[in-house]
């Protein structure tokens, strides 16, 4: 089980790690103390579902060629999905969604790529037969990736990139963001880039958190 642009499916309470370029973490608990950047919520049917972005970093680097007309990006962070109310626990096909919205001066020829990966740390559990304590865990699915690219007009301009999204079973579910690596090039001036994270549930209804602008 991996997240995948475009889709994925996830049973409840499983675990995704990642490392290299993107880790996304999916997971059943949250973490304690961690600094929340953006929250949204909505009602639907009966249920209320709160979107959570936290502890999020977005930092700007020397693109790598030297080239005055390239930017890059590292962002590190954490997205939660949670669904609160009677039978939030059985709810079934909510989308999670997370992406960018960026903003640049003008271009030449310019395109915004955003690369991930993420490998799946499957436990395969070995059990000792006297002393009942776990013996061997097994690896799965290493260094899976992806990529996502979105073309930029001449003219000064604002789009959406959703980077990757997937549709999870239950009331919880949470993303790290372990140094998610973007790239723009043949852009002129600097690139800004907002954050999001959004839950679509199975009826449609839509909840976003949007983060604040970071300049690269």
């Amino acid at each position: 089980m991996g997240i995948k642009s475009r889709g994925f499916k996830a049973a409840r309470n499983a675990a995704v790690s990642g490392a290299a370029v993107l880790g996304l973490v999916l997971g059943a608990t949250g973490t304690a103390q961690a600094a929340v950047d953006d929250q949204n919520r909505i009602i639907s049917d009966g249920l209320e579902v709160v979107v959570t972005q936290e502890d999020t970093q977005i930092n700007g680097v020397p693109a790598l060629g030297g080239s005055p007309f390239n930017r890059e990006f590292f962002h590190n962070g954490r997205g939660t999905a949670n669904l609160i109310g009677e039978g939030a626990a059985d709810a079934e096909g909510t989308t999670f969604q997370f992406g960018y919205q960026f903003a640049w001066m003008g271009s030449i020829d310019g395109s915004i790529g955003v690369t991930y990966s993420t490998p799946q740390l499957e436990s395969t559990l070995t059990l000792d037969p006297v002393t009942l304590v776990e013996a061997e865990v097994g690896v799965t699915d290493i260094l899976p990736q992806g990529h996502t690219e979105l073309t930029l007009t001449p003219a000064p301009g604002i789009e959406e990139l959703v980077v990757a999204e997937g549709e999870f079973d239950g009331d919880y579910k949470t993303v790290q963001f372990a140094n998610v690596h973007g790239v723009a090039s043949g852009v002129l001036g600097s690139v800004q880039v907002r954050p999001f994270v959004r839950a679509i549930t199975a009826n449609g209804d839509n909840v976003t958190t949007y983060g604040k602008a970071w300049t690269v």
